[in-house]
């Protein structure tokens, strides 16, 4: 239905969210009215206190095991490195500590977020697509805070440009101290949804006019468009002519 719309070219950001909204049928946000918020999560179940972070990342392979990773915060923690309990923190650091600063910011992210959003079951919806937008992959879990114990530390190479995070002996986190940006490295599992599609796109010229006839007549937007500047073989939608 979103590429049927000849005004949208993928799947990503708003419109991915509100695609997932419709499908686990909770309300789609308005935000024109709403407006938007960089809390963690994009969507929430008020009733069942489930809160979904959601993400939209295009990758080439979508096989099963295949390993993709993502941004998923921008952490500055040298600045606030007193506040996450540490004298002082810099790029001569142990990596334990700057591993142990990094889990700290995230998961402060996580628990003060759910508190304020009412969420008590926190998740992930990652939708990946190849890059034909034609093969789409939802992977769907649960998104606890991480436990700081549980990770091992080490920089990429000898000049420190990136520190990565082990847990259970798989690569996990990425941090990288110029941008500050922290990465978190996902699998996508072999029960992941799949879903394949052949998109057919709707003449724009219809698409508006059906959606024209849904709007109320004090609802009408009127467009005024400059004959000048409007190809002749374009017949506009009767809203638009007025």
């Amino acid at each position: 239905m979103c590429f049927a719309s000849p005004f949208i070219d993928d799947l990503e950001d708003f419109i991915w969210e509100a695609a997932f909204h419709y499908v686990k049928g909770l309300p789609v946000p308005n935000p024109l009215v709403e407006g938007r918020t960089k809390r963690l999560f994009d969507a929430v179940d008020q009733a069942k206190h489930i809160g979904w972070s959601l993400k939209a990342v295009q990758w080439g392979n979508l096989a099963a095991g295949t390993q993709f990773e993502l941004v998923i915060q921008r952490a500055d923690i040298f600045k606030k490195a007193v506040a996450l309990g540490f004298a002082k923190l810099d790029a001569t650091s142990p990596p334990e500590d700057l591993g142990r600063a990094l889990i700290r910011h995230w998961n402060e992210k996580v628990v003060g977020d759910g508190k304020y959003q009412g969420v008590t079951d926190a998740r992930v919806g990652i939708l990946l697509k190849d890059n034909a937008r034609k093969n789409f992959v939802l992977v769907e879990s649960s998104y606890p805070p991480f436990n700081e114990e549980a990770f091992a530390w080490k920089w990429t190479n000898a000049t420190a440009t990136g520190l990565q995070g082990f847990s259970d002996g798989r690569l996990k986190l990425r941090w990288y101290p110029n941008q500050k940006q922290l990465f978190e490295v996902f699998h996508i599992p072999d029960q992941a949804t799949r879903v394949s599609i052949s998109p057919a796109r709707i003449d724009a010229d219809e698409f508006v006019e059906a959606v024209m006839g849904l709007l109320s007549p004090k609802d009408a937007p009127v467009a005024r468009a400059v004959e000048d500047e409007v190809p002749a073989k374009v017949v506009r939608p009767a809203a638009f002519k007025k």
